[in-house]
């Protein structure tokens, strides 16, 4: 049988968030992980390179998989991460020209086309959900059977592009076997979330469910669409109980974008959590407009100590021109009701949107300051392939299609017409500032120092703000 090396491509933090590399994360690559699995399953040889986690150079990476000698090479391809990927396989090809590579994610889905033309040397694109299909082209490409047979895929053939139709979503997602975390480094020591998203360290992220049926129009949604499909209760905690017992990992974050929006569902999570007496502290994120008082009280119950939120905006302008469907007076009234319970808050927040002027950029200030949640986080605005803005923005003037250029902050791909680059890194400051340039925030730095990692970059980001 065929021997595969799924790999997660380079990318160091210095990359990824410039002079803020201190404050990023690295996420442990779950699709990998499934597709591992479900494989390995099926009886075939495969390994996982993280060269992200291992901080590996573009070389070093090259020369780990021609260690392997591997038959198929699967790349996951985020946008951010696609160039790095790219530039591993094309020096792979030179030394292995017959080494077949299968390249994924969400970027490929939302323009597999341009994908082809772009980078030529990805041999097949999975389009969607990757774990039955990747099965499935292995089978037929060891058996040189049709590959036009192979539903949710996309390639070059005798000149033409090829796409064999979409494959439908796995509906169950419990079909699907442990993700393989045993084939990636060290958990507690190579993956951790951003540092102010956690209490406690090793930290590690976990999915429950995929999809989302917000439309928000900066998000990509090609992959999953609107349609939410989970794992049951009891693979999430029993997935929980393996992270704690066999990996000693101390804190989790829940990385689903709606975790907390079937509250049926929800709360079968939570009581197992607590009928198992689990005692594993976590995060969640969550819409202001999906969560209410009893389902706090369950997540304060269970562990929670932290909820993040889509704020994004503190203009109703803004929330309307991204489609958000909130109001300021609903963020307000979750916030509240969220430290009434003792919950810390963060907001999410999204500067240099279509739309944006200099008018929006200080009431959102203003409503940061009134809002007094314990952190926020703020992304530069960037059009992602798949989300619903990127077909007007990529019309833009203003608007330049690069994909090696992760550090937003220092060289945006997109700035609003009227605003400057220096506009945007002035006003990402002055968020900042609105949030953590309090009286009560100074007293509660003690809060925020449980680890050494805490304290080392609290300090840091203290020096950062400006009296």
């Amino acid at each position: 049988m065929y021997k595969i090396v799924l790999l997660n491509p380079p990318m160091n933090p210095e990359e990824a968030y410039g002079d803020v590399s201190d404050f990023g994360s690295i996420s442990p690559p779950t699709g990998l992980c499934y597709i591992a699995a479900n494989i390995r399953e099926k009886g075939y040889e495969v390994s996982i390179l993280d060269a992200e986690a291992l901080h590996l150079s573009i070389n070093e990476t090259v020369n780990r998989i021609l260690d392997e000698k591997p038959d198929v090479v699967g790349v996951a391809c985020k946008t951010l991460w696609l160039t790095n990927g790219y530039k591993v396989i094309s020096s792979i090809k030179e030394q292995m020209p017959n080494i077949i590579v299968v390249a994924g994610g969400n970027h490929i889905t939302a323009i597999p086309e341009q994908t082809l033309d772009e980078f030529p040397l990805f041999d097949i694109l999975v389009i969607g959900e990757g774990e039955i299909t990747f099965a499935e082209l292995l089978k037929t490409l060891e058996n040189k059977l049709d590959l036009d047979e192979v539903k949710g895929i996309a390639y070059n053939k005798n000149g033409q592009k090829i796409f064999t139709g979409t494959r439908e979503r796995i509906e169950n997602l419990d079909i699907l076997p442990l993700p393989a975390y045993d084939l990636l480094p060290e958990l507690k020591t190579h993956y951790y979330p951003v540092f102010n998203n956690v209490d406690n360290f090793p930290a590690f992220s976990i999915m429950n469910s995929r999809g989302c049926f917000g439309k928000c129009t900066f998000c990509d949604r090609g992959t999953f669409g609107n349609k939410i499909t989970r794992h049951g209760s009891k693979y999430v905690v029993d997935l929980i109980q393996i992270l704690k017992n066999e990996y000693k990992i101390k804190y989790l974050v829940f990385d689903d974008d709606n975790f907390v929006v079937n509250k049926k569902y929800l709360f079968e999570i939570l009581d197992l959590m607590i009928e198992r007496k689990i005692k594993m502290p976590f995060t969640c994120e969550s819409r202001v407009d999906t969560i209410d008082e009893e389902k706090i009280i369950k997540l304060k119950k269970a562990g929670c100590t932290r909820i993040m939120y889509g704020v994004e905006s503190g203009s109703q302008k803004m929330l309307d021109l991204m489609n958000k469907h909130i109001t300021l007076n609903k963020i307000k009234e979750t916030i509240k009701l969220t430290q009434k319970h003792k919950i810390k808050t963060l907001g999410y927040m999204m500067i240099g949107f279509p739309g944006e002027t200099k008018g929006s950029l200080e009431e959102t200030v203003k409503f940061i300051q009134e809002l007094n949640m314990f952190d926020i986080a703020v992304s530069v605005f960037t059009p992602l392939p798949g989300a619903e803005i990127y077909k007007s923005v990529n019309q833009l003037e203003n608007f330049e299609e690069k994909w090696d250029r992760p550090d937003s902050l220092k060289d945006p791909n997109y700035i609003p017409k009227g605003l400057t680059k220096e506009n945007i890194q002035y006003y990402v400051e002055a968020y900042y500032n609105a949030c953590y340039n309090k009286w009560w925030q100074y007293l509660k730095l003690p809060m925020r120092m449980k680890t050494i990692k805490h304290a080392k970059l609290v300090i840091k980001g203290m020096l950062k703000i400006k009296k």
